[in-house]
């Protein structure tokens, strides 16, 4: 008879067990909101990566000082022939600035000036000009932009570029009404204006 009565509480058990995990199954299948919100979560941080790259490109930066016998003078810095370097002065200390992203060349070399050459780096910046530069591409061909940027066709973007007090920029135009759920992200960044002068601002991504 004890040995019934434990056997029948074994059985109680593993039902018990089992009916709860059916029900944890059944309720799964049911309310699929939450992966379908954590597959959007990271298409948008996919997002935001790609839209980084795409406003990204090369700087050369070249740290200089200016110092009586010196071992080089301003033409003998790589690249101050070319029209796409820009200068920063502060007191004997100037950096040259590599980029295609700019048009003009603002170096005025003077001979009579020599330097010591200090820190050289190659790095990926952003730069305003490619930021308007993607913003004509989602203007004039957003589905193929779209897929470039490895985004679903059953998904849509927005982007946005903000100054340091969140004032826009650029703001693309929305291809598709947005509905009143979506997923956007503040991104922080410095990036370059066309005269090498480096600010903060953000990158406001929206998908839905």
């Amino acid at each position: 008879m004890i040995k019934n009565k434990q056997g029948s509480h074994i059985s109680f058990i593993i039902s018990f067990v089992l009916f709860v995990s059916f029900l944890i199954f059944f309720i799964s299948l049911l309310n699929p909101f939450e992966k379908a919100e954590t597959g959007k979560s990271l298409l948008l941080k996919h997002l935001e990566n790609e839209i980084i790259k795409q406003v990204s490109d090369d700087l050369l930066v070249v740290s200089a000082t200016e110092i009586i016998g010196g071992s080089k003078s301003c033409l003998d810095i790589d690249g101050l022939s070319s029209n796409n370097a820009k200068t920063r002065q502060e007191n004997s200390l100037i950096k040259f600035y590599f980029s295609d992203e700019f048009s003009t060349n603002n170096f005025q070399c003077d001979l009579t000036k020599e330097y010591e050459i200090g820190l050289i780096r190659l790095q990926k910046s952003v730069f305003q000009s490619k930021v308007l530069d993607l913003n004509n591409s989602y203007e004039n061909n957003y589905d193929a932009l779209k897929e470039n940027l490895g985004i679903p066709e059953t998904n849509d973007f927005q982007f946005s570029f903000l100054d340091i007090n969140k004032v826009i920029i650029i703001e693309t135009t929305s291809k598709e009404a947005p509905p009143t759920e979506v997923l956007a992200e503040l991104v922080p960044i410095n990036y370059l204006t066309k005269d090498a002068e480096i600010k903060t601002g953000y990158i406001k991504v929206i998908i839905w």
